[in-house]
């Protein structure tokens, strides 16, 4: 007999977990390589944006390492549960993604550029994927603050998915949607041992799923 595992879906909201009150990092350390807060409030003229490109540890490297970039973090966002645990989170129980949050200087690096780096930097068309990573909280999304922000997003997602159709891509599955707008309307962040995990740990998973097509 064979047997088939079900294709990963999200849950009805009265079906996602319950959650809890208090945050699974209560008292979240400076961040490992940067030395900078890795919460809230920002100074003055910081930016911030979430991204989910699948997992999350190697996203998070790629963006501390950016110029421009002053703080990362890794967390769960655009699900139902208030503060998930990774544990939650990885069984499909929550709707979250694995998501970064960076900060940034808008006069160092643009939003634009971010973006694009983040879609260079996986394969936008695998749904609840990123090649051997299945699950819904490995999904591709983007959770900014502002309407003008997601415009902008939704507009370099949709050219993005041209460029992957005429390569011979499939559709392109990324979510564009304001934080704000998720059930839960928060980002919330992972265990202190997912922070930094890759210079915690520096030959520890980080899998590449570049499609090769670029953006510009």
């Amino acid at each position: 007999m064979f047997l088939f595992k079900p294709e990963p879906k999200l849950l009805a909201a009265e079906d996602a977990l319950p959650g809890r009150d208090e945050p699974v990092l209560d008292n979240p350390q400076p961040h490992a390589v940067l030395g900078t807060p890795i919460t809230g409030p920002w100074k003055e003229g910081q930016k911030s944006l979430i991204i989910a490109i699948g997992c999350f540890w190697g996203a998070e490297k790629m963006f501390w390492e950016t110029e421009g970039v002053e703080s990362t973090s890794v967390g769960y966002a655009g699900g139902t549960t208030p503060n998930p645990s990774y544990y939650e989170v990885c069984r499909g129980l929550t709707n979250h993604a694995e998501a970064v949050q960076i900060t940034y200087d808008p006069q160092r690096v643009s939003l634009r550029d971010l973006v694009v780096k983040a879609l260079e930097a996986h394969d936008p068309t695998q749904g609840f994927r990123q090649g051997n990573d299945v699950g819904t909280q490995y999904r591709s999304a983007f959770y900014p603050e502002t309407e003008e922000e997601r415009q902008e997003i939704q507009q370099l997602v949709d050219s993005y998915a041209g460029k992957l159709a005429d390569a011979g891509f499939g559709a392109t599955t990324t979510e564009v949607t304001l934080l704000s707008e998720t059930d839960s309307g928060e980002y919330y962040l992972a265990e202190d041992e997912h922070q930094q995990y890759l210079y915690k740990v520096p030959n520890g998973y980080c899998p590449h799923h570049s499609t090769g097509v670029k953006c510009g």
